[in-house]
């Protein structure tokens, strides 16, 4: 009877077998039809945002994506080429087909110079091989061809923002015409050539970013969508005040990165800016306290001390280096965004944008333990700094402005310009609606800060993506820049999450066994 019953219970598992298969088949048929992926992790970040499912869907003609990978690349790049492969799987199913890829192994396949003309390079990795490690010339680059346009990805070194990477190249060769940004020159501001390389280069994925500077008579070209002023020290001249407000007045986007602090930080010195920019920025509700923010959740500045005949660095807390991490997430600037620097900042007053009817919203504010230094200022990081200087809290960092403003020139362009002005274009007293964006500081979105921190160079492009109104991208942008630092956690915590990583996924899995286990024996019994 016993082998009766052993043999009834094989034939059924035989003939589950067919069935099981059958199951497969369908469910694979049905995946070629439907694309479903479930993504549980913080973001979905292995998964197409919203934004890059909508690039996809907008592909009206055919792009290749060459991929030039090598084969069996040593860890971690290999897990980065499966990445990379699933994510392209993706924007090819929403794309309709539109979008085709191949993987192409220069090396193998003997096409090493059709990648270095199409602009990917080799480049030399760690490969663990023999029992010892060598380095192993290797391809991990990506070409997007579209029509007569292309765009490189020389070298993916990580996964991070590589969505934002795929979605920036394809939108960039794809579009018929890019929006021009200005950032302006002319009054002492950041050398676009010197400070703001990285930013520029930054934005080309998506805009023509250039400097700018004014001549009497000349107006900002209508070709430009956003004008970005990053700290000016010096006055700005009637002219070119009438040049920026007209383009306001014709709702050009305007972003003003502002010291009203110069600060001088070899000498631990800092003076108020002595410029007429703050006069002229309070027409369009952009006013700025007066004072330094100080914050408990602040950058680390190293500090040269001397004991006796030894010199030695010392690592300390500056509270005048803010780092901001309360952000507005009814804002797409700011949206997952957490650990921003904003270094020597002064705090932005919306009371004067509300009074002139303005829709403002905060982009970030300081911590609940922070204040405001006021002059005269004393900076050096060895200070002693008191509980009571951290007790008004929430300083706002930054700001957007929406509004209709009137003209700062309600009369018409300056009459002592010099200027012909029968010559200009039709003066506008009332302005059609237009977006601001107030930052009391503008080393944040320098060249050292933006290469330093990330989450910087997210921001400064989250803001310039807000104003010219490409705001789609910001949310693939700042999906995985996220801190978590452990600073914040007790040095219990600290050792709880260490042993829970260490233990927990074993002891997971015995547990399982057991449950399983005993299932197994109670249905023996039954």
């Amino acid at each position: 009877m016993a082998l009766r019953g052993g043999i009834k219970r094989g034939a059924g598992s035989l003939a589950a077998v067919p069935i099981i298969i059958g199951i497969v088949i369908v469910v694979n048929l049905l995946a070629l039809a439907f694309f479903v992926r479930f993504d549980v992790t913080d973001n979905s970040i292995y998964s197409l945002s919203a934004a890059s499912k909508a690039v996809a869907r907008d592909i009206d003609d055919r792009v290749v994506v060459k991929l030039y990978f090598t084969r069996d690349l040593p860890p971690p790049y290999n897990a980065h080429a499966r990445y990379l492969k699933d994510q392209l799987y993706e924007y090819r199913a929403f794309s309709g087909g539109r979008l085709q890829f191949e993987f192409i192994d220069p090396i193998a396949e003997e096409r090493e110079e059709e990648a270095q003309r199409a602009g990917v390079f080799p480049v030399q990795v760690n490969a663990y091989e023999k029992d010892k490690i060598e380095l192993k010339k290797v391809y991990m680059g990506v070409v997007f061809l579209y029509e007569d346009k292309k765009e490189v990805i020389p070298i993916v070194q990580s996964t991070r923002n590589l969505e934002y990477e795929i979605s920036s190249a394809i939108t960039k060769i794809t579009s018929d015409k890019l929006p021009r940004i200005a950032i302006l020159q002319g009054h002492g501001e950041a050398s676009a050539q010197d400070q703001l390389q990285v930013g520029i280069q930054a934005l080309g994925k998506l805009y023509q970013a250039s400097p700018f500077a004014l001549r009497p008579g000349s107006m900002i070209p209508d070709g430009i969508s956003t004008l970005l002023i990053c700290g000016p020290t010096d006055s700005i001249s009637r002219w070119d005040q009438y040049a920026i407000d007209q383009f306001i007045m014709h709702g050009g986007k305007v972003a003003v990165f502002y010291d009203p602090v110069q600060v001088d930080i070899a000498n631990q010195s800092a003076v108020p800016q002595t410029s007429n920019w703050p006069e002229f920025l309070k027409h369009y509700g952009i006013r700025f306290k007066d004072g330094l923010v100080l914050d408990t959740r602040n950058s680390r500045i190293a500090v040269m001390q001397q004991q006796g005949f030894i010199r030695f660095q010392n690592i300390v807390d500056f509270p005048f280096l803010p780092q901001a991490f309360a952000f507005n997430q009814d804002l797409l600037i700011g949206k997952d965004l957490q650990g921003v620097d904003f270094p020597f900042v002064s705090p932005f007053d919306s009371t004067l944008a509300d009074s002139m009817g303005c829709a403002t919203q905060s982009i970030c504010w300081s911590s609940e333990m922070s204040g405001v230094r006021r002059p005269p200022y004393y900076l050096s990081p060895m200070q002693e700094f008191k509980r009571e200087e951290f007790q008004e809290p929430f300083q706002i960092l930054g700001s957007t402005i929406q509004c209709a403003f009137n003209s700062a020139f309600p009369d018409g362009p300056p009459a002592d310009s010099g200027v012909d002005l029968a010559s200009l274009p039709a003066h506008k007293a009332k302005g059609d609606p237009s977006r601001l964006v107030a930052v009391g500081d503008a080393e944040f979105c320098l060249d050292q800060q933006i290469t330093r921190n990330p989450a910087n160079a997210a921001i400064f492009q989250n803001i310039v993506d807000w104003l010219t109104q490409e705001e789609g991208l910001i949310t693939i942008r700042s999906r995985d820049v996220v801190s978590r630092p452990l600073d914040t956690v007790s040095d219990g915590g600290k050792q709880a999450i260490k042993y829970a990583n260490i233990f927990g996924p074993p002891l997971l899995v015995v547990a399982l066994g057991l449950i399983r286990w005993q299932a197994r024996r109670r249905a023996k019994r039954g």
